[in-house]
């Protein structure tokens, strides 16, 4: 089963590609070497990377990291995720999400790119068990 985290964020990014190279750049700058690999193409305001910590190899199972740019491609995650607004999201034009799978979850990294999202764009942690409570965690 996945476990999937988002992050609302308020970037000014205008395409998907330059948003995630932005944040692999940021990564990279930020902590051990990555491995990975771009998947795609996808439409403008969609990118994805899969994604894992090692030299040769990763150390754990590789995540998916994925970004959304856009007010209006990302409005019904917001709105579903706070309809009333109450943690000020709406208007956020950045979704980033990461996707956890398999027996070896790389938490290390989640908590790199949690980081990294929160000092570059301001992100807003959520997901579907604890909802905004994520972030207390």
């Amino acid at each position: 089963m996945a476990y999937r985290l988002s992050f609302f964020c308020r970037s000014g990014e205008e395409r998907g590609d330059e948003a995630l190279d932005r944040l692999l750049d940021y990564l990279l700058e930020s902590g051990a070497r990555l491995v990975g690999e771009w998947l795609g193409p996808f439409e403008d305001s969609v990118a994805a990377f899969r994604l894992g910590t090692g030299i040769d190899r990763p150390v754990a199972d590789l995540l998916t990291l994925e970004v959304h740019v856009g007010v209006a491609e990302i409005a019904a995650s917001v709105i579903a995720a706070s309809p009333d607004d109450e943690r000020g999201i709406w208007g956020c034009d950045l979704l980033a999400t990461v996707t956890l799978s398999g027996d070896n979850p790389d938490w290390a990294l989640v908590h790199r790119i949690w980081a990294a999202v929160v000092s570059l764009w301001r992100a807003v942690p959520w997901d579907e068990s604890s909802g905004f409570e994520i972030a207390a965690i």
